[in-house]
């Protein structure tokens, strides 16, 4: 399949809504505007932090994640981590089949220049869910896959970020994620004074909870 070249960083800036990337608000619960690093501790305390322990232990094997890791990271993606759930499995919405692609595959992370590709890829694999047309595993799910094996490097685009990213005024596709949503990830995060893996996934856990509350 012939797939068109990433749009030039210049094209993007082009576009009248692109200013308005870097003027992400940081909010409290009451719509009122906070210091960036109140906003994380805020946000941050309202997730329920049950899988940050096992989200730890997949970055810290990063170029060494075996089969079963990937398999782990699909039911932690999926919300399928409690024992025998009764989604996990082929036919239903929680892309089981290709998660076990993933853990047959064993991807490793791409070189930079390589990264739409790899998202492009994995984003156009499809699944069965009922009778229902095939599903795409789509740009959240391969950008958690991204994550895990870049060691955390690339974040992951997931609804609720998606959701709490709707003042960037575009649909994120492959190329909105690359040159909009991680350059607007690494500011927040300059913002909020935060690095390292614990500081970012922090972040994270804060973004996924701005975005499904505000």
């Amino acid at each position: 399949m012939d797939h068109q070249p990433l749009e030039g960083l210049s094209a993007l800036i082009s576009r009248p809504l692109f200013a308005e990337i870097f003027d992400f608000k940081f909010l409290n619960q009451e719509a009122s505007e906070i210091q960036p690093g109140v906003w994380l501790d805020c946000w941050a305390a309202r997730y329920e932090d049950g899988d940050n322990k096992m989200y730890f232990d997949l970055i810290a094997k990063q170029g060494s994640l075996s089969g079963d890791d990937f398999e782990l990271i699909g039911k932690w993606k999926e919300g399928c981590l409690k024992p025998d759930h009764g989604s996990w499995k082929t036919g239903t919405p929680k892309a089981y089949d290709v998660w076990m692609l993933a853990k047959a595959e064993l991807p490793k992370c791409p070189e930079e220049d390589a990264v739409a590709d790899f998202l492009r890829d994995w984003s156009e694999r499809t699944f069965a869910a009922g009778k229902e047309k095939p599903y795409r595993f789509g740009l959240s799910r391969s950008t958690t896959l991204l994550h895990f094996i870049s060691g955390g490097r690339y974040p992951i685009l997931d609804s609720n970020v998606d959701s709490a990213m709707t003042r960037l005024g575009s649909p994120l596709d492959i190329c909105g994620y690359l040159y909009c949503f991680c350059p607007l990830f690494s500011k927040i995060a300059s913002a909020c004074g935060v690095s390292g893996t614990e500081g970012l996934r922090k972040l994270d856990n804060a973004l996924f909870m701005y975005g499904s509350e505000v």
